[in-house]
C-alpha cells in the first residue's frame, strides 16, 4: 500500500512539475553537411526540417523534443558509383544549457532515434541490395545556439551515428564494412511561438 500512495504522489509532482513549466512549440530548418566513415564518399549537402516543443524546466535549462526530416548520406566521386542518398525521420531530446538566466546562448546535448524511411541503395551501380542496410540509428549530438527574445533561434550541431549503416561489404570503394556510420553537422535556425 505504501508503494501505491508513493507512486501515485510522483505521478502528481511529476504532472503539477510539467504543468508549471512553460512549453512552446516551435519550427526548424537549417542545412546538413553528411558523410559515412570509413567510406571514399565526399561530402554531401542535405536539408532538415521539422517541429520541437521547447518545455522551460528553470531559467538554465530546457528539454527539447523535436521530431524532423534529415536527408544524409554521401557525394560520390567515381562514375561507378552513384551518390548514396538515406532520408531520415529524426526523434531527438536536445537538453538546452543556457549560460544566463535570460536565455541567449546555450549548449546543446541530446540523444536521437533516426528512422530509415527511404534510401537509393538499390539503385547505386553495381549493387544489387535491398536488405543489408540499418533500419536505425541511435545518435549523439552536441552543439551550440543563441536565443533571441523575440523566438529566433540560430544553432549548430554536430551528430554522430553509433550503429553501423552497413549498406556493403567490403571491397575497393567501401574501405571497411561493420563501421560505416553516419555523421553529420548541422546549421539552422528554429522559431519558438509564443502562446
Amino acid at each position: 500500500m505504501k508503494t501505491v500512495k508513493l507512486l501515485i504522489m510522483l505521478v502528481v509532482f511529476c504532472s503539477t512539475g510539467m504543468t508549471m513549466a512553460q512549453t512552446r512549440p516551435g519550427i526548424k530548418v537549417g542545412l546538413n553537411s553528411s558523410n559515412i566513415s570509413n567510406t571514399a564518399l565526399d561530402t554531401k549537402s542535405g536539408i532538415y526540417i521539422g517541429a520541437f516543443a521547447d518545455i522551460s524546466l528553470t531559467d538554465y535549462y530546457s528539454l527539447q523534443p523535436e521530431i524532423l526530416y534529415s536527408n544524409q548520406g554521401g557525394k560520390s566521386n567515381s562514375d561507378a558509383y552513384g551518390d548514396v542518398n538515406i532520408n531520415y525521420i529524426s526523434i531527438g531530446i536536445p537538453n538546452k544549457f543556457y549560460v544566463s538566466p535570460d536565455k541567449g546562448f546555450h549548449f546543446i546535448l541530446g540523444l536521437g532515434l533516426d528512422i530509415n524511411f527511404d534510401n537509393n541503395f538499390v539503385n547505386l551501380t553495381n549493387f544489387n541490395v535491398d536488405d543489408e542496410i540499418s533500419p536505425l540509428d541511435v545518435v549523439v549530438f552536441g552543439g551550440i545556439g543563441y536565443e533571441f527574445d523575440f523566438g529566433l533561434i540560430l544553432e549548430a550541431r554536430y551528430k554522430q551515428g553509433t550503429i553501423s549503416v552497413d549498406f556493403f561489404g567490403e571491397d575497393d570503394y567501401y574501405e571497411e564494412a561493420g563501421s560505416n556510420l553516419n555523421g553529420v553537422f548541422q546549421i539552422g535556425a528554429a522559431y519558438k511561438f509564443k502562446l
